[in-house]
């Protein structure tokens, strides 16, 4: 150990002023938000790790998912290069050395030590921060045995140490020490490593010198570059596209207003000058990324481990991310006599696609009124009055249950504009799409990222009125559809839904509704967030042609640009071809895949081109000068013509729009109207447009013509509120009888001989309690905490947790949380609503759940006895279900199974199938919002015949397919396995992916489709008729149903 020596005088430093001091204290604040969010990123992102930031913030509090990510990123970038560098030291016998300067409360050390212990053998960690906040560490991690006791050789009096270090031990060092006192940042470096030539250096800055003034930081780069062997990892704001950016401004307004101002970023603004920064101070090697760069590349996290974090947390904010991504740096530097120096980072060149002016006007609305993200809008006439409506969306507070009015030139005569009652509910990310004939197709959107939404609604321009028409085959948002024509149909391509991308396109014809578009050729990539257009085609044409780029997939921005033909000559069977463009070679390849690789943009026909207007781009931000853009396609090949500018109309500043969440509409007079938009700057604060924005782009050869002084301006209007409507309950045959209630039939309970007795029982298709069957160890040994011994407290498992104790699967009154089954289990014995239907463990969303296979070391406790032969041979899937006080909804599953009741007692009810039209199932829906347990004391059931049983340990339920069914626990916990098995031929089962077995047979799947079509061909007749007839054939189905 180094014992006390005297100081250098060297070391000495004058007095700081009240001022100064004041301002070093604000700078420490940062530290208290910033390990705020690293502790909500620990707890959700790293549940199989040790938690360290835990003892440094008093109370968790979960941050939303935007911050969690962000700070995961840069966690994870500092992570792998500290990672990285520890490898090469110990490769190299050399003594690794960590320096975080402006260490703050991060626990970089513990965190190393703890995931690679093989590297930190040799390894010392140096933290260094100002001498207030190095103290308030140092008794923090004297008084946490977590953190204490991975530290040997500790020297913890600071009487025995040389200043200005205060705590010591073989691996682990503070140093309390401003980085502007680089004399005494030196001496206490040398006491803490001895001799440098034995070391390595790797200094790390995670935000903290960007804070001191220019000089004094680039001082502190130049020392570092000349202590030995060294590298730097600096992450620090820039400013890509200046400070005029929207997120910029918001972002140094924030800093300002903490009065702890970015000193460095206006010196070094982009990952060039930063790079030059590094370079003129000694650094050989310099590397620099944005985060949003470093998001995509493999040195920092490959496919699979960006596509694993969706699972931990629902995440939708791309477009947020990509902006907070691109005005951060990582910044790599080495110094050495073996360093091979690197270019500087360099963009794509543009000097060959010209900028051309565009007239650019904005109408500002007054307070909060016009805004609104991710909604989506139309044209609109009201009367003689050009207007236009922004639909649904996100306000400044949730999303909206209304829509804004804007009209060209005053509000005058749009005040009576109301709608009808009865409407599509609060969404955002859904689309809206003129289809002519005063129709508009609003489709899909989502309420949260992992609720997508199918139902879809026709707004009559005529009537102001909002009907349902036909759902979507699957739930959707963030999908791209485009009018075709004038025909009346619209092209839905890709979209996200529950769990991945749609993985094809759809017609959306208002008869039949929407119809699968077989692709003929070329597949584009399942992506979401894409843009699409249409060309103009000639009245009654059955072929369209248009534009479809961009979309995210797998977490990263495809450069896909594909020209696409579509078909509708053939009613039924529409198909689509898509052809992969080629990019004009008159400019600079790159510079156009560049430019044209977007998530979030909007795409819209304009004269014989196609403009692009706003998103992100996938690894840079878009410039101001590039945001929007004018393409041509010609023989399969693509050309950006030119990249608009919007220049003011009129003097004065004029607030940059941020093209992200917006909505733009194109004009009869070829001007585009862009309404709402903005974005959550990450912890900064929210930037939202203010008003209307037009653009008024020119033909090409034409030069930009300013909007006129008598040009009317665009005003918001007003706000309308769209009333939601009332879903309308499944109609029973008969209506319940006043007074009547169902009458309950107790589930008979046998015993069991032979496996034949069982063969006969599944023949008979009605539930059975089997008793006294032997299903091995499980019965007696299963309780919670040998659950948590033989799988693992940290075996990560996804879990229900449910805000009340009656789950609803149509309204997901309930959250899926990943969480160790440790924690799992340990808030299920507090009596916490978690529920646990296991998954697949090696592909949870392909592979259906097998017990052995995802628990083996369970496997050998619960056995099936001989009796139970058949569902043996004819296995789909065995699941473990853990629960606790909470209700499993009603619903039905389409294979035949048996529940084995290991721990714990549960009450099941039943229907039998013919009871489906009583319990409010949707059509293809296999649950219902019935809550069971409350309502059959009621006559709301009185038509239903349901049956009853309580399970104990060692009961077996046998569970005929298509028998409706719900349970709530009669114990305070319950344990069971729960095996599915085929109990009819193949051919009946739906072809295809069905991991948790309840997708419905290959005959009904068709048999609904046969009903769109039947239904389609009654859309000529007058209302009353068609209706008539509808209902006979309802009656005849009914009637064969009853046979």
């Amino acid at each position: 150990m180094t014992r006390k020596a005297k100081p250098a005088a060297s070391s000495a430093t004058p007095p700081k002023s009240a001022q100064a001091k004041a301002q070093d204290d604000q700078v420490m604040a940062t530290n208290n938000s910033s390990i705020v969010s690293k502790r909500s990123v620990e707890k959700l992102y790293y549940a199989n790790e040790p938690h360290f930031f835990r003892y440094f913030v008093k109370k968790f509090q979960r941050r939303a998912p935007l911050i969690n990510r962000g700070y995961w990123l840069r966690l994870r970038a500092i992570d792998v290069l500290v990672r990285d560098f520890l490898r090469g030291a110990r490769v190299r016998g050399k003594r690794g050395v960590v320096v975080n300067m402006g260490c703050g409360s991060d626990v970089l050390p513990w965190q190393c030590l703890t995931r690679y212990p093989e590297e930190c053998g040799n390894a010392r960690f140096v933290d260094v921060d100002f001498p207030d906040l190095i103290e308030r560490k140092r008794q923090t991690v004297l008084g946490t045995p977590e953190l204490l006791g991975m530290l040997t050789g500790l020297t913890g009096e600071k009487e025995g140490l040389v200043p200005p270090l205060v705590l010591e031990s073989d691996r682990y060092v503070q140093i309390g020490c401003d980085l502007r006192d680089l004399a005494t940042l030196q001496a206490g470096l040398a006491a803490a490593v001895g001799d440098f030539a034995a070391c390595e250096f790797i200094f790390v800055a995670e935000v903290s010198i960007t804070y001191m003034e220019t000089e004094g930081a680039d001082a502190v780069i130049r020392w570092a570059s000349t202590v030995g062997n060294a590298e730097f990892v600096l992450l620090e704001q820039i400013l890509p596209d200046g400070e005029g950016h929207p997120f910029a401004s918001t972002m140094l307004r924030h800093f300002e207003k903490l009065n702890t101002q970015l000193k460095s970023v206006r010196t070094y603004p982009t990952v060039t000058a930063q790079h030059a920064r590094f370079s003129s101070r000694g650094w050989a090697s310099v590397q620099v990324w944005t985060l949003w760069q470093a998001w995509a590349d493999e040195i920092f996290l490959s496919a699979a481990e960006r596509r694993a974090l969706d699972e931990i947390e629902e995440f939708d904010e791309w477009l947020e991310f990509a902006l907070f991504a691109s005005h951060y740096c990582v910044v790599h530097a080495r110094a050495g006599s073996t360093c091979t120096p690197l270019p500087a980072p360099s963009l794509p060149s543009d000097v060959s696609i010209p900028i051309q002016p565009a007239a650019l006007h904005f109408d500002e609305c007054s307070g909060t009124r016009g805004q609104r993200r991710f909604a989506a809008a139309v044209p609109f006439l009201d009367g003689t009055k050009p207007s236009v409506l922004n639909v649904l969306g996100l306000g400044t507070k949730s999303r909206l249950q209304s829509c804004d009015v804007f009209s060209l030139g005053g509000p005058d005569g749009v005040e009576s504009l109301t709608f009808g009652d009865g409407g599509p509910t609060t969404r955002m990310c859904h689309s809206l799409t003129d289809l002519g004939n005063n129709a508009v197709l609003l489709a899909g959107g989502r309420s949260s990222p992992s609720r997508p939404l199918g139902d879809c609604w026709v707004l009559d321009k005529g009537l102001n009125v909002w009907k349902q028409t036909h759902d979507h085959p699957v739930p959707l948002y963030r999908h791209a559809v485009s009018a075709l024509g004038d025909s009346g149909l619209a092209l839905l391509v890709g979209g996200r839904g529950e769990d991945e991308a749609l993985d094809g396109c759809l017609v959306y014809r208002p008869e039949t509704g929407w119809l699968n578009c077989e692709i003929i050729g070329h597949r584009p990539a399942a992506v979401y967030g894409a843009a699409i257009s249409c060309e103009d085609s000639p009245r009654g044409s059955a072929t369209f042609r248009g534009l479809y780029i961009g979309g995210i997939h797998n977490g990263l921005i495809s450069d896909q640009a594909l020209a696409w033909e579509a078909d509708i000559s053939n009613p039924m069977k529409p198909t689509i071809e898509f052809t992969l463009l080629k990019l004009a070679e008159n400019g600079d390849i790159d510079t156009s895949r560049w430019l044209l690789a977007r998530f979030g943009a909007t795409c819209l026909q304009h004269g014989d081109e196609f403009l692009i207007l706003g998103g992100v781009a996938s690894d840079h931000l878009l410039s101001h000068r590039d945001e929007v853009l004018l393409c041509s396609v010609s023989d399969n090949e693509l050309t950006i013509t030119r990249r608009l500018f919007g220049q003011g109309t009129e003097r004065g500043s004029m607030n940059r729009p941020l093209f992200v969440g917006h909505s733009a509409v194109p004009m009869p007079d070829g001007s585009v109207v862009v309404v709402g938009g903005g974005a959550t700057c990450f912890s900064m604060g929210t930037f939202w447009n203010k008003g209307v924005y037009t653009f008024r782009p020119q033909a090409r050869g034409t030069q930009a013509a300013g909007i006129a002084a008598s040009f009317h301006r665009w005003v918001h209007a007003r706000t309308i509120d769209i009333l939601p409507a009332i879903p309308s309950p499944a109609v029973p045959s008969e209506h319940p009888v006043a007074g009547k209630l169902a009458s309950i039939t107790d589930i008979p309970r046998v015993k069991l001989e032979t496996a034949a007795d069982f063969l006969e029982i599944v023949r008979k298709g009605r539930p059975v309690v089997l008793e006294g069957l032997d299903l091995g160890g499980c019965v007696s040994a299963w309780t919670l905490d040998y659950l948590v011994d033989r799988i693992g407290a940290d075996r990560k498992v996804v879990i229900h947790d449910a805000a009340t104790k009656a789950m609803d699967f149509t309204s997901r009154n309930f959250r899926y949380v990943t969480t160790g089954f440790g924690d799992f289990a340990g808030r299920v014995k507090q009596g916490d609503r978690l529920y646990l239907r296991a998954l697949s463990h090696e592909k949870p969303s392909e592979k259906p759940a097998v017990l052995a296979d995802d628990f083996p070391a369970l496997a050998s406790d619960f056995v099936l006895p001989a009796q139970l032969s058949l569902v043996t041979e004819n296995l789909f899937s065995s699941v473990l279900r853990v629960s606790g006080p909470v209700n499993m909804w009603l619903h039905y599953d389409v294979m035949a199974n048996v529940y084995c009741q290991i721990g714990g007692s549960k009450r099941l009810v039943l229907f039998p199938p013919s009871d489906v039209e009583y319990l409010s199932f949707a059509p293809g829906a296999s649950s219902s919002s019935v809550d069971v347990f409350s309502s059959l004391g009621s006559p709301k059931l009185a038509r239903s015949r349901p049956h009853e049983a309580v399970l104990s340990p060692g009961d077996v339920l046998v569970l005929p397919p298509l028998w409706l069914h719900t349970a709530t626990p009669v114990s305070d916990e319950s344990i069971a396995v729960n095996v599915f098995f085929r109990d009819l031929d193949g051919g009946h089962y739906a072809p295809g992916r069905d991991v948790y077995g309840n997708r419905d047979l290959a005959s009904y799947e068709k048999a609904r489709q046969d009903v769109a079509r039947i239904a389609g061909s009654f859309r000529k007749m007058p209302d009353e008729a068609r209706a008539f007839y509808i209902l006979k054939l309802a009656d005849e189905l009914r009637g064969l149903a009853r046979g």
